[in-house]
């Protein structure tokens, strides 16, 4: 979260007693937010005190809030104590509350805290047809905790026959073996000697074949004569479709559905339902809720409703023949990632539906000084892939502009980015996004976010299937390696078909080129890899990348992470974040001088980043198996742009000189072997104004300034020039460790500079040798190999045609790459 400045001094006091029943406080702390009247950044507060009823924070909450937020966290989000966050009501500037370890409740009197201080079953899962998995506020004494298991359905007792404690240092955590298998769907209770009883959760039990589900049909199936309705819900005894005519209008049939195979219900209504709205009625431990469908393809304004689509209906003219974008492979891609609404909200950008999918649609924008904007920019500068931000529907929470980390409806497109959030026309417009991008030769590859998900409660998945879709622990707590509450149990078979599907049907029915999958480490590399194989099988082009890491300590096993090293050989990259640390000094170190600024102790790191992080030689090597495997990039939407980075690392620096250190810094991403990535507006200098986490900061902050390019017009064609001069020779782009370990050698050069040669017309170049230095620093003497040599890289430019010709020897500017060539 960013930190957060008031103008007024205003603050509200907030006091939080805290109990966890075996007294282990270490790393527990709180966050806490504004709430209302305004839901702001929060952050973290100690305890600061302990009483006779456990830990004590007294906390100064910015600004003059009637709710504060609070979570109770262990260390940087290790764990949350309850999964929900809850909030506090004040009045006069203060509150004063007292909190128990797994109680969701908020007390605002001692005594009745204390009342409800007592131990208590805090989770109970069925993990096997005859396996509860029992947790505990306090530890249980085997010898006298006596366990029973009541099946409330059927108002009889399982026997309990076993009790084997599962923790080594503590009988806070058993597991209960019955006589008997019960139904998953009857309600069960857990009851224990002393503590407060729980109902049982059906969890690992689920993944059994008997209830994996494997036909990519759920969801709603449109045809002119009638509507299937499939929906996962094993623990359900009840479910029913209630259907609308309209968005918001009443009841039009209330039908009940038919249990299927694996857990699944379903029915056809006969008739031609399209655009109508539906919702799903469920009961689960005597409980009925309502609930959208989780497979809806689009979605009533607020996610109200889901919707009946003949997607036939929603392509654009010609959208049957659209063409995949389609490169040999992905090191052949340049990659420009682009918020929808940044692209294009620009009042001066020249555009007809600024901030909309259609933006992507206008082709000869222009904005001051007659500058190409908008696609005629992208097809200037020469990128051949486009990375949308999230597209994938996500709720608002209270900002007036959110990048969308937070997808809730993962089938349907953001209605935000759409002319009308009302029935299909996100659908078909996003599909013309798509359609034009590709009319330009520009593929599509959307940032996807199935890590987490928005909420636990009130959502679909929660609603059908009780805690079953994320990472929980065995006291009841929810992991939180995303960072922001939950993580998704993609291991689980069902979660892992939802996973597949969504990537399916995004591929099928919009054209999609790619993915890049944030926090991708958390999905795992056995999910990764068979979602690798299926989606490789139907599209073998398609470009598949994500982040080799987590947002905090998830519930999965370290080895199973998809971390960086573990990708290798499953066509899948991962973002570089050596080389990108190397090039601009490390992200989280704002003052940190990387290499493009003369910084030292990067030339390893560098010459990792050159190879494509392949085992190159004993002493240069890192995590690649072949150069695909490598995401090369410097910035992107996380943290600093990278002129905000070198104006907070390089004060003093003339602008000129800061444009040196941020062309050199693009030119090692472009010269290097592996994938290029770019934030988009990197090549006009794109600012945030000093914002390195602008995700709520409103477009003043986040929107591409198409005057920057008019501005730094030099600078854009320098990037272009890059772009092109990589586009057109192969030998930057080689396929495999063992042509780059025969095509590529560095040269002895000076101190603190980089120097390579790309050899013998190296992967089928036009180039005979292609000779690539980087210099930093000061200008620098270096010998050249024999014969005569083409500079078409130097100072600020970049040519893919000869600048010059020089033999023997050459000064290399100050904070420069120079590129030259034999032919």
């Amino acid at each position: 979260m960013p930190s957060i400045s008031f103008a007024s001094s205003a603050s509200t006091t907030i006091i939080v007693h805290y109990h966890r029943f075996a007294g282990d406080y270490a790393g527990w702390n709180l966050w806490l937010w504004p709430y209302q009247p305004n839901n702001l950044a929060g952050a973290s507060y100690n305890f600061n005190g302990t009483d006779s009823f456990g830990e004590v924070a007294t906390a100064q909450v910015p600004g003059n809030n009637s709710q504060v937020g609070v979570i109770v966290r262990l260390n940087n989000w290790a764990a949350k104590d309850v999964s929900q966050d809850r909030h506090i009501q004040v009045t006069n500037g203060k509150a004063e509350i007292w909190l128990i370890q797994g109680d969701p409740t908020i007390y605002y009197s001692k005594a009745a805290a204390l009342a409800n201080v007592k131990p208590a079953i805090t989770a109970a899962y069925l993990d096997s047809a005859k396996t509860i998995t029992v947790g505990m506020n306090a530890p249980a004494s085997l010898t006298q905790t006596q366990f029973t298991v009541t099946d409330q359905t059927t108002g009889s007792s399982i026997p309990v026959v076993q009790v084997t404690p599962l923790s080594a240092t503590s009988n806070d955590v058993v597991a209960l073996t019955l006589a008997q298998a019960p139904s998953i769907k009857d309600s069960l209770t857990v009851n224990a000697t002393g503590y407060t009883g729980l109902t049982v959760t059906p969890r690992d039990v689920l993944n059994s074949p008997v209830y994996t589900y494997q036909p990519n049909n759920l969801g709603s199936s449109w045809s002119a004569k009638a509507t299937t309705f499939r929906v996962w819900a094993p623990t359900a005894t009840r479910l029913t479709l209630l259907l609308y005519k309209t968005a918001t209008g009443s009841l039009d049939q209330e039908i009940a559905m038919n249990p299927g195979p694996q857990g699944t219900y379903q029915v056809t209504v006969p008739g031609n339902l399209q655009g109508y709205y539906y919702l799903y009625q469920v009961t689960i431990d005597n409980q009925t809720q309502t609930t959208v469908d989780p497979f809806a393809q689009a979605i009533a304004p607020g996610d109200t409703r889901s919707m009946v689509v003949n997607l036939a209906a929603t392509n654009p003219p010609g959208f049957t023949n659209d063409h995949f974008q389609q490169v040999k492979n992905p090191v052949d891609a340049v990659i420009y990632e682009v918020n929808v609404r940044d692209f294009s909200i620009d009042k001066n950008g020249g555009f007809k539906n600024p901030g909309k999918y259609l933006a992507f649609t206008e082709q000869h924008t222009v904005g001051p000084d007659h500058v190409s904007t908008g696609v005629a920019s992208l097809k200037q500068l020469g990128v051949n892939y486009v990375q949308l931000m999230p597209v994938q529907e996500f709720p608002d929470p209270g900002y007036a502009y959110n990048w969308g980390y937070i997808t809730r409806q993962f089938d349907t497109p953001e209605g935000m980015f759409a002319t009308t959030p009302v029935g299909t026309a996100r659908i078909t417009q996003l599909k013309q996004l798509v359609q034009s991008l590709h009319q330009n030769h520009i593929g599509v590859i959307m940032d996807v976010v199935y890590n987490h998900t928005f909420a636990i409660n009130g959502s679909a998945f929660n609603t059908l299937v009780p805690g079953y879709f994320w990472r929980t622990d065995n006291q009841g707590n929810v992991y939180n390696g995303s960072g922001v509450g939950n993580e998704v149990a993609a291991e689980r078979p069902m979660v892992k078909n939802f996973i597949l599907d969504s990537l399916l049907y995004w591929v099928k029915q919009y054209h999609i080129d790619g993915f890049r999958f944030d926090l991708m480490a958390l999905l795992g590399t056995s999910t990764m890899k068979e979602i690798s194989q299926q989606l490789h099988a139907i599209d073998p082009h398609i470009i598949l990348y994500g982040e080799p890491w987590t947002g905090g300590q998830s519930g999965l096993p370290s080895s199973q992470l998809l971390t960086k090293g573990q990708q290798q050989n499953l066509g899948i990259g991962v973002f570089n974040d050596n080389l990108r640390n190397a090039i601009e000094g490390n992200v989280f170190n704002v003052t940190q001088q990387g290499f493009a600024m003369g910084g030292t102790g990067f030339m390893s790191a560098i010459k990792n980043g050159v190879v494509g992080s392949i085992p190159y030689s004993a002493t240069i090597q890192d995590f690649a198996a072949n150069p695909s495997e490598t995401i090369n990039y410097v910035t992107s939407h996380d943290n600093y742009t990278l002129w905000d980075k070198l104006k907070q690392s390089n004060p003093t620096a003339s602008t000129s000189l800061r444009i040196r250190m941020d062309e050199l810094a693009q030119a090692i991403v472009m010269t290097s072997q592996g994938v290029a990535f770019m934030q988009g507006g990197e090549e006009m200098l794109r600012t945030k104004g000093g914002n390195g986490n602008s995700y709520n900061a409103g477009d003043t902050v986040n929107q591409f300034d198409w005057s920057r390019k008019v501005k730094y017009a030099s600078v854009f064609n320098y990037y272009a020039n890059l772009i092109h001069l990589r586009e057109a020779h192969p030998a930057f782009r080689m396929t495999s460790a063992a042509q780059i370990r025969a095509h590529l050698q560095f040269l002895p050069s000076a101190a603190h500079t980089v120097e390579f040669e790309l050899s013998d017309h190296a992967n089928g170049d036009s180039w005979k040798n292609i000779i690539v230095i980087y210099n930093p620093g000061s200008p620098q003497r270096f010998t050249l190999p024999q014969g005569t040599w083409h500079i078409v890289g130097t100072a600020n430019l970049i040519s893919t045609h000869a600048l010059a010709t020089v033999t023997g020897q050459l000064t290399v500017p100050n904070i420069t790459t120079e590129i030259l060539y034999q032919a």
